[in-house]
């Protein structure tokens, strides 16, 4: 069982893992000028703009900038991969951070009409509830994993504490 835990976590962790390595590629490369940031600017400025318009206050101002954000999610949906590969909770709960997070930033599929605009035509509007609705289920396996995992280690304590008491 210990193998196949230890596939199925590499096989999971691997979208996570090659996304971050292909994002972290083309940062080094291009940096501000990626096309990464083409795709990801216009979300960002919708979603501050959304943040603000319902707070009253520009909270966003206290935001690093757009470069900021997308290196330091490259670098939280890394390293996540990587610790949950290896099998550490803090992997799963980092990526459990990063999708919730890029899942609202980019995949707002409940727009209002006036503000879909951003997003383009109907397929397009289908396609990013479907991408929000795989994060989400990727969260909830993520979930899923935690809890098993704390369950496992409740059974095996109270194996441990029953052994002794015989």
């Amino acid at each position: 069982m210990a193998a196949t835990t230890a596939i199925g976590r590499a096989l999971f962790s691997f979208i996570f893992l090659a996304s971050a390595l292909e994002k972290w590629r083309a940062l080094r490369a291009h940096g501000a000028d990626a096309a990464l940031f083409h795709s990801v600017t216009p979300a960002l400025r919708s979603l501050k703009s959304s943040i603000n318009a319902n707070v009253g206050v520009d909270l966003c101002a206290l935001l690093p900038s757009d470069h900021a954000l997308v290196r330091a999610a490259t670098v939280v949906e890394l390293a996540g991969s990587a610790l949950f590969a290896c099998g550490y909770a803090l992997g799963a709960k980092m990526l459990i951070l990063f999708t919730l997070s890029v899942s609202l930033a980019m995949h707002p599929f409940w727009r209002s009409a006036s503000e879909a605009a951003v997003l383009g035509d109907e397929a397009t509007a289908g396609i990013e509830m479907i991408m929000f609705f795989k994060n989400i289920a990727l969260v909830g396996a993520l979930m899923f994993w935690l809890g098993m995992r704390s369950e496992l280690s409740e059974l095996r304590e109270a194996s441990k504490a029953k052994e002794k008491r015989a």
